[in-house]
């Protein structure tokens, strides 16, 4: 499958790992920052435009190699660079029977806990 280098002006987000998939929205000038801009003729919504490779990610030149099939079909120009993780792979939370929180407030201030959550998934009997 053919690769693609990513050249990316700025710093390259901590968590993306091989695998990840990346798309790119065309931008468009005075788009940034309104609400429910316009694009006009430009189509901005995202296109997959290929997987990050293994060893595909480097922090200090910040690229990223991808394998790509339609990398032509993605925008051209200057674009937003975004990834997405595969959700098959990449959950959290707690593994386990048992669990222990503890919540301190180091502030002298006062301060009030409004919610506190917990989620969790039977997996066995």
């Amino acid at each position: 499958m053919p690769t693609k280098t990513l050249q990316i002006p700025g710093e390259l987000n901590v968590s993306i790992q091989p695998g990840d998939i990346i798309y790119a929205s065309k931008i468009r000038g005075g788009q940034a920052g309104t609400n429910h801009p316009d694009p006009g003729n430009v189509d901005t919504k995202p296109v997959a435009i290929g997987k990050v490779i293994p060893q595909g990610i480097n922090f200090v030149n910040r690229t990223i190699t991808i394998e790509t099939t339609n990398f032509a079909s993605g925008p051209s120009g200057l674009s937003y660079v975004m990834f997405n993780k595969d959700n098959r792979v990449n959950t959290s939370g707690i593994v386990g029977y048992f669990a222990e929180c503890e919540l301190k407030n180091y502030s002298t201030k006062y301060a009030e806990i409004f919610v506190v959550a917990s989620d969790f998934v039977e997996s066995s009997k």
